[in-house]
């Protein structure tokens, strides 16, 4: 697996944290209430264990979001099911939410939190992205096929004050990815 410093992973907790700053003022904007977010969790993996961590989203509705570019890997949003009624609420939804407006409700809240999340991460550090169209995802029906040997996985938590929304951000770096990634963080702390 690859190891990074403390002082790089505390660079890259940083630049995560205004990432996600941006993506969860996105959300608020959206919905207008406010929302709060954990510091970023970095942690490097391995395959097997990104797998037990997808695993455990199974109380969830999840979406997934492929990107390539200068870097690649995933974006997995998981919104807690019980958290969605209420966000569907203020979405103004029809309630209650059958299977269609479940997915699409889901899959419009990870391309806001997704998307601002990556772009914050790779502007900040001058790489380049392309991300997909996000995808329900059901962890208890899917096959994983990560054939990466590591993965750096970012994940923060979203939280809505006054309701029972909380919502995961995870970023899986492939291994190449995060010596993409660390190239500039490392010209910043040497610099």
């Amino acid at each position: 697996m690859i190891s990074i410093s403390e002082e790089e992973q505390d660079a890259l907790q940083e630049i995560m944290n205004i990432s996600m700053g941006q993506a969860a003022d996105a959300l608020a904007r959206l919905i207008q209430t406010k929302v709060a977010l954990s510091v970023p969790a970095i942690e490097s993996l391995s395959p097997v264990a990104f797998q037990g961590i997808l695993e455990g989203l199974k109380s969830s509705w999840s979406a997934r979001q492929s990107f390539v570019g200068s870097i690649r890997g995933e974006v997995i949003t998981s919104i807690q099911k019980e958290g969605c009624e209420a966000l569907a609420d203020i979405m103004d939804f029809d309630l209650p939410l059958d299977k269609a407006a479940t997915e699409e409700l889901v899959l419009e809240v990870t391309n806001i939190l997704s998307g601002a999340c990556l772009q914050g991460f790779t502007s900040q550090l001058e790489l380049t992205t392309q991300l997909n169209m996000p995808s329900f995802y059901y962890p208890e029906n899917a096959a994983q096929n990560i054939d990466w040997s590591s993965i750096l996985v970012i994940e923060v938590d979203f939280k809505i004050e006054h309701m029972k929304f909380d919502a995961r951000v995870l970023i899986g770096l492939s291994e190449g990815s995060i010596e993409q990634a660390l190239i500039p963080i490392r010209a910043l702390l040497e610099g």
